[in-house]
């Protein structure tokens, strides 16, 4: 049962397959060709999370931790930030053997303040041939300025059934809502693959992030290692 958990961790469309109670921890290193969208040019994420018998599941995420050179600012000036932190609790159920729904909250902190209040709620399908379609739909309302986004999630992955492989393509969409008008919506695309072996599952990804700015320049490319291990 973790093994399958974890797996559906690394598909990132499984809020319920924790049900039986487990824990997991992740986390990657990230390439981008362009710093500036971090601060940058390499970068880390780590979490760790728990789901109880209830399907409750509590998680605590470190997002753009800086690794690499912090000369990115305007006219090559100090770019360095501290990471994001992300206390979230969700809570899962599955309507059928195959159909889940999930609802939770994400409080996403920037040194000390609260940078994001994030509701969230899930669905998801598991088809019986290898293939998972989900979504995540979470508001993303800013603590201070007002500058409120929404973001969709829109999973699909498969897990090959002779080969310890699982692909996933996610489609983030966010509508940006700004006073000021400075910003569009925008688009990611996410593609990894990932090793579904028993115990640490590493895996690859590329992203495309598109610019929300109306000034901004070309997209940011990113290649992610990573691997998840559930216990």
């Amino acid at each position: 049962m973790k093994k399958v958990a974890l797996t559906l961790l690394c598909a990132s469309i499984a809020a319920p397959a924790f049900a039986a109670g487990s824990s997991y921890v992740t986390g990657n290193v990230q390439l981008h060709d362009r710093a500036d969208f971090n601060g940058s040019d390499v970068t880390s994420t780590l979490e760790a999370g728990h789901t109880f018998t209830t399907g409750t599941t509590l998680l605590v995420e470190f997002d753009g931790i800086q690794l690499g050179s912090t000369d990115f600012g305007a006219g090559g000036a100090d770019s360095s930030a501290s990471a994001f932190t992300t206390l979230g609790v969700e809570q899962s159920f599955n309507l059928t053997d195959k159909l889940w729904v999930a609802a939770g909250y994400h409080h996403l902190l920037h040194d000390g303040d609260v940078w994001q209040y994030r509701p969230l709620v899930k669905i998801g399908y598991n088809f019986d041939n290898g293939v998972s379609i989900s979504n995540r739909t979470r508001l993303q309302i800013d603590g201070e300025a007002g500058k409120d986004q929404t973001r969709f999630d829109n999973n699909i992955a498969y897990q090959f059934k002779d080969m310890p492989v699982n692909v996933k393509y996610n489609n983030v969409f966010y509508i940006n809502d700004n006073d000021e008008n400075t910003l569009d919506n925008s688009m990611e695309h996410e593609l990894r693959a990932t090793w579904t072996r028993a115990g640490v599952q590493p895996y690859v990804e590329y992203r495309n992030q598109e610019d929300a700015s109306k000034t901004g320049g070309h997209n940011n490319n990113v290649f992610v290692v990573g691997a998840s291990y559930g216990f």
